[in-house]
């Protein structure tokens, strides 16, 4: 990759080759990252800041996010809150499920396990009762109920907590068997928001942090057993399964190496 300057004159920070020599010269750096300074490598992704929501507030599909209850009736709202908010909620019904994808049974499979191509995810998110509420929140292969009690992936990475839990797990999913780190971090408080965040290295390693911490006890090395291969496709999806319950979403986002 060539040599850059940032360059930064009361606007948007934009690319500068040394040489000038580049078509991209001048264009705001989060474009270039996108694209890499070479037009060949870059990464792509999504972020929300839910200062507002595209997506749909009930079940079905819009702005590329699928939201499905398969059991009971799922919806989402916006919230007025200054920082912004969205909440994902399950009504009354028995073993209601809620989720949200980032595309669809057949489209929005774009991210992968692949040594060389580094990946994160994360999302600042809070309950409203800890201990009555499962949760998924990763990439996965598709699926519209991927809590515990639901199916999990076939394949994929991502943290889970079971309807009692008051700690998160972390499974790293090949062909329907897991490698899994269990009751992780830190206590999760209801209506306290958390921050979960996975991010796979250069090498393969997948690291975990909760609230700005790395769960180094619960670092997945490149090689274990059960880590999804490259030709395992994954969306990124947030579910959570209980009659009546919430979750709160302040951010998220998932991105990935080309």
């Amino acid at each position: 990759m060539p040599d850059f300057r940032l360059r930064h004159f009361g606007g948007p920070l934009v690319y500068a080759s040394p040489n000038q020599n580049t078509p991209y010269e001048n264009l705001p750096l989060n474009v270039v990252a996108q694209i890499g300074a070479d037009g060949l490598g870059g990464m792509f992704g999504y972020f929300n800041h839910f200062l507002d929501w595209e997506g749909p507030v009930a079940e079905g599909s819009a702005a590329g996010w699928t939201l499905s209850g398969p059991t009971g009736t799922a919806t989402i709202v916006l919230k007025d809150t200054r920082a912004g908010e969205i909440v994902l909620t399950n009504d009354g019904t028995g073993s209601a499920v809620a989720t949200l994808q980032l595309g669809s049974a057949s489209v929005g499979m774009n991210y992968i396990y692949a040594v060389g191509k580094r990946l994160w995810f994360g999302a600042r998110l809070k309950f409203v009762t800890v201990a009555t509420t499962e949760l998924f929140f990763g990439v996965g292969t598709a699926d519209t109920s991927p809590t515990v009690s639901g199916t999990l992936p076939s394949d994929g990475l991502f943290f889970h907590k079971t309807n009692t839990g008051t700690k998160v797990n972390f499974d790293a999913r090949k062909d329907g068997t897991s490698t899994s780190k269990t009751l992780i971090g830190t206590t999760l408080v209801d209506d306290t928001y958390t921050i979960l965040n996975m991010y796979v290295d250069p090498t393969g390693n997948v690291h975990l942090y909760q609230d700005g911490v790395e769960l180094t006890a619960s670092m997945i090395a490149a090689g274990t057993a059960n880590l999804p291969g490259a030709a395992d496709v994954m969306q990124f999806m947030i579910g959570i399964f209980s009659a009546s319950m919430t979750l709160t979403l302040d951010w998220l986002y998932v991105y990935q190496e080309k």
